[in-house]
């Protein structure tokens, strides 16, 4: 919850900013389009830095911590392993009920052959108003990627992130 603080002189209404920075990834490599339901953990490396927890995660969905505008970011990465000309699509999906999901950003990302082997990261970013922590949640997906294209996740006791997830509380709502 934000703080608010009042100065010597009285003035008063001014509101603590960002309260909740952190980052997610993908640990183990996703073959096939559909959501991402499994293999994500909460950063952990040597020299990240977070500001608080600010999300649970239950099979792919994402629950606020606290009410807020949130800016949620998606870098995706993804890999043509052979064949030419090929895409991925990605996108972060939004509920307010809890249960029926909707687009609220989506990627895209074009892969060619030059001539073997390509790699691409491409981001989306949406900002969220959550007044309700209970019905309003996130999940992210693939809903176009060929059979040759692979998006790319990295074991959390490696040291690089690939695919990953950021979350910010910017201020309240």
């Amino acid at each position: 919850m934000a703080q608010t603080f009042v100065s010597s002189t009285g003035i008063t209404g001014i509101t603590q900013g960002i309260t909740v920075a952190e980052l997610w990834r993908l640990t183990l490599n996703k073959t096939s389009s559909g959501d991402i339901t499994s293999n994500l953990s909460r950063e952990t490396q040597s020299g990240y830095g977070s500001i608080n927890a600010g999300m649970t995660e239950s099979s792919g969905i994402f629950t606020f911590s606290q009410n807020g505008i949130w800016s949620v970011t998606f870098t995706a990465c993804f890999e043509e392993s052979s064949g030419g000309n090929d895409q991925a699509r990605f996108g972060i999906l939004y509920t307010s009920n809890n249960s029926s999901y909707s687009y609220y950003a989506k990627g895209f990302s074009g892969l060619t052959d030059p001539p073997n082997e390509f790699a691409q990261t491409d981001n989306i970013e949406y900002m969220f108003d959550i007044t309700d922590t209970t019905n309003q949640k996130v999940k992210f997906d693939i809903h176009e990627m060929n059979a040759n294209n692979v998006l790319l996740g990295v074991p959390i006791n490696q040291s690089q992130r690939m695919t990953g997830f950021k979350f910010m509380r910017l201020g309240d709502t």
